[in-house]
Order: C-alpha cells, then sequence, then structure tokens
C-alpha cells in the first residue's frame, strides 16, 4: 500500500511541554494519527476498517482503542435497537415453535 505523507503544525511551547512529558515528534505524529481515525470514525467520515488502517493498528486493537476513547463500535438510534430487539424476539419465539 502506498502512502502520502502530511504535516501539521504545533505551537513552539505546545511541543515544548510535550517533550518534557517524554513525547517525541514520532510518539506526537502516531497519537494524532490514532485520534484522527478514531475521530473521523465517531463522525462517520471513515469505516471502522479504514480508520484502522490510518491508525496503523489492527482491528481489534483499533476497536480496543476506540473503547478507551469511550466511541462505540455499534451505534444504534431508538428506532434501530427497537427493530433490532424485536428481531431477536421473533427468531427466538420462531425457534421455540420448530423445536
Amino acid at each position: 500500500m502506498s502512502k502520502i505523507k502530511t504535516v501539521f503544525e504545533i505551537p513552539e511551547d505546545a511541543y515544548l511541554a510535550l517533550s518534557a512529558s517524554g513525547y517525541s515528534k514520532e510518539k506526537i505524529a502516531r497519537d494524532a494519527k490514532e485520534l484522527l481515525a478514531g475521530r473521523l470514525f465517531k463522525i462517520g467520515t471513515l469505516s471502522l476498517g479504514k480508520a484502522a488502517e490510518l491508525a496503523e493498528m489492527p482491528l481489534g486493537r483499533f476497536i480496543d482503542f476506540l473503547n478507551t476513547l469511550e466511541i462505540p463500535v455499534i451505534s444504534y438510534d431508538d428506532e434501530e435497537l427497537s427493530n433490532e430487539f424485536k428481531k431477536a424476539l421473533w427468531q427466538d419465539h420462531y425457534s421455540e415453535r420448530c423445536l
């Protein structure tokens, strides 16, 4: 897979504060990329797979990362959740009748 290099700037004071906390330029870039991937997944710009790819994480690790950010992997509104429960109850009821 080919990559495109991007650059972003941060204020020197912010860099110095991060550096004093043990952050290297590479760690800043990695964390920024991971957080961007999480945000873009959360707002629906990227799919789960594409966001994991952007974060350069295996899918399972990215899901765990989203959990630390309290970003749900599956998000239903009330109507969707209600429909899922109805389907589950119908399937449960139907499978009992077939036994």
